[in-house]
């Protein structure tokens, strides 16, 4: 399966730029960072980059409450997510769908792949 992602998050004034590095990686420990004013992105290019989180859904036992978020967020060749930063900073998941508010914003998530249904039923299977 290939498979390209693209994590960013806005970096607030009142943050700081390394504890959003460190959310990211403690969810996405393969992810190559890149800082960009006021903005982190980062990149995945593997399923390997996502084992942390397929790990986190199932130590959490939230595999089919994340399956049903996640589908809500595939089109196309394409799935969109969000995670929690002040979780992930912690090294919890926390999903949360567009449009919910956040104290210091998101951590989105956009994945391309060949086939994107195949790859959140690899990432939440039982």
């Amino acid at each position: 399966m290939n498979i390209l992602a693209e994590i960013s998050s806005d970096v607030h004034p009142t943050e700081d730029t390394g504890r959003v590095e460190r959310a990211v990686l403690n969810i996405f420990p393969q992810a190559k960072i890149e800082h960009a004013d006021r903005c982190l992105r980062a990149f995945v290019n593997s399923l390997e980059g996502f084992e942390k989180l397929r790990m986190l859904i199932r130590s959490r036992r939230i595999r089919a409450a994340a399956r049903a978020l996640l589908m809500k967020g595939v089109k196309d060749d394409t799935v969109v997510f969000y995670l929690n930063k002040q979780a992930a900073y912690v090294g919890k998941v926390s999903f949360f769908e567009e449009g919910e508010t956040v104290a210091l914003g998101p951590i989105k998530v956009v994945v391309k792949t060949d086939d994107p249904k195949k790859f959140v039923e690899w990432l939440t299977e039982y």
